[in-house]
């Protein structure tokens, strides 16, 4: 006995057909056979019987149907359907139905394609398409079959553009056009087919057919949808404008190039474009002539996890404290351990400078998290906002691993906690002034602290600096500059430096020369304090410099950052760039500035102290503030430039902005990303100083560059910043700036969910209107109206979007007006009114198209793509989806709104179709990227709906639900 479900249904016995008769009947056995040896629950098999409203007696109905279908089908002994606890199940091999002889040789087919018998492939799978006889169940009707019908009909779809893939790569293009013609007919919105038909005429000679037919495609594509053809088809379309369009073949056989069209297609993953090495080696560079320090040496070997033990057993984490003073050498002995020992640690060397100690503030457990969490390979825009979501990814990431973490310049234990791993295997060091008591008392740090050099190690020091024949030479010259330095490591290397430098002088001059400066400077007596000899050896070293590097050397000592670029040192000074790069390295030759990477440089923090108190002392007040504003104008002009490019349609409140001397070039959004997270630390840091200077404009107007800061997930940054900003807008008096400053702090806060971010945005939004700024009237109410949704306050949210919408028409570009029709399409969606949020989601998908939006539009095609699955048609959801999830893998934006979002409605539509893999795949990469967010409430609904909806090949859960 067979039965046919690739068209009308029809059971055969012998090859003669055995009618079934009654609908009723037949919709039952093609309930059964649309899950072929799974258990058909009853109520499902009620719902396909009765097309109506079922009546009381449906399951009497249905039994008695189920009896008279074994009668007639000669199954008395219960082996074709049988009962099960649930309902009923069919049980038939792969001879006795159409639907699994087509599945099975579909699958031969690829199998043969994999191995490269593409001739093969397209032979089986033309045998598999013969079986089709119509349109699945053709006939039967009724809501409950349709689904399962649409589903075959799908398949039998995707197998022809299969086909007709592989016979393009065998250069049957004739035949491909003949067979796509009718097809593309039929589906006029199924852009894969269009796309093999497209080429497949280009390839016969027949250009202006294939540019017709996209032209056609794009017609439709807008008039029934509103959206336009997707990436893969676009460039299609370009090729073959270009005359450039080719065949190509992938490694498995397979066309390459092809567009995603399939219902069951979704677009791959693409790898972030700024994931960072799989294992990352962060240590700076290690001195060469690095001397001394056997007994700290050992001790830190000692505390070494042992070579065999497996990451996550056995010892606890193992911390250790250096603590000593300013210019003692824990960085150095610090960083010269960790490159003897990093081999240890396969799975990668982390390092920062957390700038405990120095002007400015110090680094954040926030700043450093996100800085490691990305080294990892978390990509930026990935990164989770608030402390404890950061901490709680990094110890996930570091668990099986063995890391060591070399934490530097540290101001307290407080600082050092969020970044310890949670299991054995990995190894922190911890550099400080400060004792870090607090660690070695509740994380059991072992601590061990540095003092000045003994007097051999000193004296080695020195020798391998200046080199054995001349330290021989001078015995007591090389006495005499250990005793001057006070075995002070910093102090030492600036001055054997100097004599290494400079070969023709005698080390016992510039030992004499070094005594005269000391005794000039009297304010600290060395016997008392070691750093009056760091101090009198920075002197002397400044003392040699010429008078365009001094200048520079005191001016960076205003530099509000922890490091510095060449062209904001070039502004603070008022030269080109070019001159500027000279004088830096002249400063670090002479070891007073470092080189950490090209066209930047650091300070050690005493030398930066020492040359703040420097240009204080012996430039004009007028000369300092000149200097600032400047840096702070190259800044501010520089960030706005690059919020320009990442962000090409926002209007921000700034413009006009005065030049600096020498403008720093941006030339596209990929420059202007990597010059904003390079400078970011700078950035915030300026906005700081500018605040506590009084420097009001500069914080205003810099503020106002910085909402890169939530594209990197830096929402605690974007807070602190926008509070700082706030004394500043409100001592100009500018009511404008301050409901700027207001919305930005209100925008964090309400991603942050925080219930201070509602008075922020209303006092936002009543300062807009009694100005009368439109667009920051605007932004205001939309960010209300986002927190009344997230309130559940549906109606005052409608108020807000519909104020938003009227206040936005003919306005700018265009780009509020697409945010207000977006939010009203979310809101319609919520409330059920399918139709207003397609309407307004399409409206919102176009003008985001036409501003160049893509970020917006994948948000905008979502929307749109849940209005479909409102009214029920799940194949134009899929359109939407697949086009929304396309553009949001290239958004370098916040992933949970331009990816996760649109994966999880295009895997509802998957499911709904019967493509349970790809569903669950949608909602795992979904649930992935709400973690990475720290977004746990929506990465568990993710799993949640994986869990009661799909369900592997073997009848497993997924991995990872």
């Amino acid at each position: 006995m067979e039965f046919q479900v690739l068209g009308p249904l029809e059971v055969r016995v012998g090859g003669d057909r055995l009618p079934v008769p009654g609908a009723r009947r037949r919709r039952l056995l093609a309930g059964l056979l649309t899950a072929p040896n799974s258990p058909v629950p009853l109520s499902r098999l009620i719902e396909a019987v009765f097309e109506d409203e079922p009546p009381g007696t449906a399951v009497k109905q249905v039994r008695n149907c189920v009896s008279v279908l074994r009668e007639h089908l000669d199954d008395s002994e219960r082996r074709l359907i049988v009962t099960e606890e649930c309902g009923y199940r069919i049980r038939v091999g792969e001879s006795q139905l159409d639907a699994l002889r087509f599945t099975a040789r579909l699958a031969d087919s690829r199998r043969h394609a994999d191995e490269g018998r593409l001739d093969q492939a397209v032979r089986v799978i033309r045998s598999a398409l013969a079986l089709w006889r119509g349109p699945a169940l053709d006939g039967l009707g009724g809501a409950t079959l349709s689904g399962p019908a649409a589903r075959l009909d799908e398949q039998r779809l995707a197998a022809l553009e299969l086909c007709a893939g592989w016979r393009l790569e065998l250069g049957q293009h004739g035949d491909v056009v003949d067979e796509l013609s009718g097809l593309v007919s039929e589906n006029p919105l199924r852009e894969g087919l269009h796309a093999q038909f497209i080429t497949a005429l280009d390839r016969c000679g027949r250009r202006a057919e294939a540019l017709h037919a996209f032209h056609r495609l794009s017609t439709s594509l807008a008039h029934e949808l509103g959206v336009g053809p997707g990436a893969g088809l676009r460039r299609l379309h370009e090729q073959i404008l270009a005359g450039d369009a080719r065949p190509s073949r992938t490694r498995s056989g397979r066309p390459g190039g092809s567009v995603s069209g399939t219902a069951g297609s979704v677009p791959a993953p693409r790898p972030p474009a700024a994931v960072a090495p799989s294992v990352p080696r962060q240590l700076p560079h290690t001195i060469r002539d690095f001397t001394g320090r056997e007994g700290h040496v050992e001790a830190l070997d000692a505390l070494l996890p042992p070579c065999g033990q497996e990451p996550g057993s056995g010892r606890a984490v193992v911390i250790s404290a250096l603590d000593g003073s300013g210019g003692v050498g824990k960085t150095t002995l610090a960083v010269h351990w960790a490159h003897r020992v990093q081999h240890r640690f396969p799975d990668g060397t982390l390092h920062t400078d957390l700038r405990g100690y120095g002007p400015g503030r110090p680094a954040t457990p926030d700043e450093v998290l996100e800085d490691f969490l990305v080294a990892l390979g978390v990509p930026p825009a990935a990164v989770p906002a608030g402390t404890g979501a950061r901490s709680g990814l990094f110890r996930t990431m570091l668990a099986g691993r063995r890391v060591l973490i070399v934490l530097d310049n540290a101001c307290a234990a407080e600082q050092v906690r969020p970044l310890l791993p949670g299991t054995a295997g990995c190894m922190v060091l911890v550099t400080s002034r400060d004792s870090m008591s607090g660690l070695v008392v509740t994380e059991a740090a072992h601590r061990l602290t540095l003092d000045v050099l003994r007097p051999s190690e000193a004296a080695a020091l020195v020798v391998g600096v200046i080199g054995p024949r001349r330290a021989e030479a001078e015995p007591v010259a090389v006495d005499g500059l250990v005793r001057l330095c006070a075995r002070l490591p910093l102090a030492l290397r600036i001055a054997a430096g100097r004599a290494a430098a400079h070969q023709h002088l005698a080390l016992a001059d510039i030992v004499a020369e070094l005594m005269e400066e000391n005794s000039a400077l009297d304010a600290l007596s060395r016997d008392q304090d070691p750093r009056a000899a760091v101090r009198s050896v920075f002197a002397w070293s400044y003392d040699r410099l010429t008078p365009p590097q001094a200048h520079l050397f005191r001016h960076l000592g205003l530099h509000p950052g922890p490091d510095i670029s060449t062209a904001a040192a070039a502004a603070l000074v008022h030269l080109p760039p070019r001159e500027t790069r000279a004088l830096l390295d002249a400063l670090a030759d002479a070891h007073l500035i470092e080189p950490v990477a090209r066209d930047r440089y650091r300070f050690h923090d005493l030398l930066r102290a020492y040359a703040a108190e420097l240009t204080h002392h012996r430039d004009p007040q007028e000369d300092r503030h000149r200097s600032l504003e400047a840096v702070l104008t190259w800044y501010t002009h520089t960030a706005h430039s690059a919020d320009r490019h990442v962000y090409p349609t926002c209007t921000r409140l700034t413009t006009g902005l005065p030049a600096p001397l020498h403008p720093h070039p941006l030339n596209d959004r990929d420059h202007a990303w990597t010059w904003l997270t390079a400078e970011r630390t700078n950035l915030v840091a300026a906005l700081h100083h500018a605040v506590d200077h009084g420097l009001d404009d500069h914080a205003v107007h810099l503020i106002d560059a910085l909402g890169f800061l939530v594209l990197t997930g830096a929402w605690e940054d974007r807070i602190a910043t926008a509070t700082a900003a706030l004394r500043a807008a409100r001592r100009t008096g500018r009511r404008e700036h301050e409901a700027n400053v207001l919305l930005a702090r209100g925008e964090a806060l309400a991603h942050l969910r925080r219930p201070e971010a509602e008075p922020d945005l209303t006092r936002a939004a009543d300062l807009a209107r009694d100005v009368g700024d439109i667009h920051l009237q605007i932004a205001a109410r939309t960010e209300l109206g986002q927190v009344k949704r997230l309130q559940n306050q549906l109606t005052e949210a409608l108020r807000h979007f519909e104020d938003v919408l009227a206040l936005s028409r003919g306005f700018g570009p265009g780009r509020w007006e697409a945010v207000a029709e977006g939010n009203l399409a979310d809101l319609h969606a919520d409330l059920g009114n399918h139709h207003q949020a397609i309407s307004h989601g399409a409206r919102s998908a176009r003008l985001r198209r036409l501003i160049g939006d893509t970020d917006g539009e994948a948000c905008a095609l979502a929307v749109v793509a849940r209005g479909r699955q409102g009214t029920g048609d799940h194949h134009a959801a899929l359109v939407h989806g697949r086009r929304a999830v396309e553009l949001g893998r290239a958004s370098i934006g916040c992933h949970d709104a331009t990816l996760a979002r649109p994966l999880a409605v295009l895997a509802t539509s998957l499911h709904h179709l019967g493509y349970a893999a790809e569903a669950a795949a949608c909602w795992q990469e979904a649930a992935g990227i709400y973690t990475d967010r720290g977004m746990h409430a929506d990465a568990d609904a993710m799993r949640r709906h994986i869990r009661e909806n799909t369900r592997s090949p073997d009848g497993s859960p997924y991995p990872g639900t």
